[in-house]
């Protein structure tokens, strides 16, 4: 068993925590000895909750009870491990508890740091008037058809992923597809440069979407190496020579 910490996984928009990604890193930590944990926020998957009613405070809510329960269960400390718009719900939680130090690194891929400007950009300035004025617009993607509320919008607009970066105290991996439709590599780059200088680690593939699916393998490649870099993992036995 490893330590005293936990690998939590905070899924991404639209999808669940019993997804293709999700699936694959629990048995890989699991034949790690790594604690794993994953669940669905409010309005996704098994979750109760609309997902129309979906806000950015909704989540950090949601992660900050489950890190409470595995705090109960011994998990005194742990490692997010976060997808999209998991991986910047991972950043802001991490950001709120600096001061506990109970977040001893982040693993993300493809962080939704400009999640409230991609939206914006989406609906266009008509979209937005009308947004405004209904409370409501039909949003539908590969995994996502429903209508959201307004007010996450005016949620988004209240979390500064700016001052995140600045005052952020958690190492941090973030692997990153550069052809990326749903999360602006740009907003990334944005992200880890405003950062501390070696606080925040940044793998780009330029010819990378945004699930990375084909590359879940060396995704936790480079998330185990990190944690061992940081002295979270033990080095990997060395192979024996025959």
């Amino acid at each position: 068993m490893v330590s005293d910490w936990a690998l939590l996984y905070l899924h991404g928009f639209g999808s669940s925590h019993s997804g293709e990604k999700a699936t694959h890193f629990r048995g890989r930590a699991l034949a790690r000895g790594i604690p794993f944990c994953s669940f669905d926020f409010r309005g996704h998957g098994g979750s109760d909750g609309d997902l129309g009613a979906l806000t950015f405070t909704r989540n950090l809510e949601d992660v900050a009870r489950v890190h409470a329960f595995l705090a109960g269960r011994g998990h005194s400390r742990v490692v997010l491990l976060g997808s999209s718009m998991g991986g910047a719900t991972a950043l802001a939680h991490a950001y709120r508890r600096r001061a506990a130090g109970d977040v001893v690194a982040c693993l993300l891929i493809a962080p939704a740091v400009g999640m409230g400007g991609a939206l914006e950009r989406w609906a266009g300035p008509d979209g937005m008037a009308t947004w405004r004025r209904d409370g409501r617009i039909r949003f539908t993607s590969e995994l996502v058809d429903a209508e959201l509320g307004w007010e996450l919008i005016e949620d988004l607009r209240r979390h500064d992923f700016t001052r995140v970066a600045r005052e952020l105290a958690t190492p941090t991996l973030i692997l990153q597809g550069g052809r990326d439709a749903s999360v602006d590599a740009r907003d990334v780059v944005a992200f880890v440069e405003s950062a501390a200088p070696g606080l925040v680690e940044l793998v780009l593939w330029p010819d990378g979407d945004h699930r990375l699916l084909a590359r879940k393998g060396e995704l936790w490649t480079r998330m185990a190496e990190f944690l061992t870099r940081r002295g979270l993992l033990p080095s990997p036995p060395a192979a024996g020579i025959d």
